[in-house]
């Protein structure tokens, strides 16, 4: 929460900066009604990612994603209207000019939000690049995990887990760096070992690293 406070207060701190040395006016990028239309949009947008047990980390980050693509539709819409009322409501071109570039501020909205709202989910994923840089790596050294638990007749998402299993993750591990719910692990985790007739996170890093073989 702290951090959140310091990223707002960044953020408004570099609009007033921009403000003062481009001198114009702060307060025409300010429009209630358009800025309740967007959080409006991007709550729409994010119901369909929400699930039981997600995670705030998680959800905020899906929250931000949208409200780019929130932003994205909100202003093609108001440019479309604009261009659309051309020939019965502008007189001149400045006049169109100028309400083209107010429409532009459902963007500004999207991309504050997304940095708002992202920011920690954007940490996470910077850790699991690393992550993954490192398993690119250990998948190098040692090819044969992946087609020990294929023969398990794993789908692809069971054997990206079954081998952070074998990393040794816990469940609200896999669930950070994939991004999805621990509940949603714990029914591919529950998956995984009923198609490979185990009971234990240890048969499964036995097998992987050299075990029974399936029947």
């Amino acid at each position: 929460m702290r951090r959140k406070g310091q990223v707002l207060l960044s953020l408004i701190l570099y609009i007033l900066i921009l403000a003062g040395a481009l001198h114009f006016d702060l307060w025409k990028l300010i429009d209630i009604r358009l800025i309740l239309l967007m959080v409006l949009g991007t709550v729409v947008l994010t119901l369909p990612f929400y699930e039981k047990g997600i995670s705030r980390g998680e959800l905020g980050y899906i929250f931000g994603r949208k409200a780019i693509e929130a932003g994205f539709i909100q202003t093609f819409l108001l440019l479309f209207m604009e261009l659309q009322s051309y020939e019965d409501n502008y007189e001149n071109k400045s006049a169109l000019l100028r309400d083209i570039a107010m429409s532009f501020r459902p963007l500004l909205y999207g991309f504050c939000m997304q940095i708002l709202f992202s920011e920690k989910g954007e940490e996470k994923r910077g850790e699991t690049d690393l992550v993954k840089s490192r398993a690119e790596d250990e998948e190098k050294a040692d090819l044969n995990l992946s087609e020990k638990l294929k023969a398990y007749g794993l789908t692809k998402r069971e054997l990206e887990i079954a081998g952070l299993i074998a990393e040794g993750k816990s469940n609200g591990e896999i669930a950070e760096q994939l991004y999805i719910s621990e509940t949603t692990v714990k029914k591919h985790v529950s998956n995984i070992f009923e198609k490979m007739g185990i009971s234990k996170r240890e048969e499964l890093i036995r097998i992987a690293f050299g075990g029974k073989e399936p029947l």
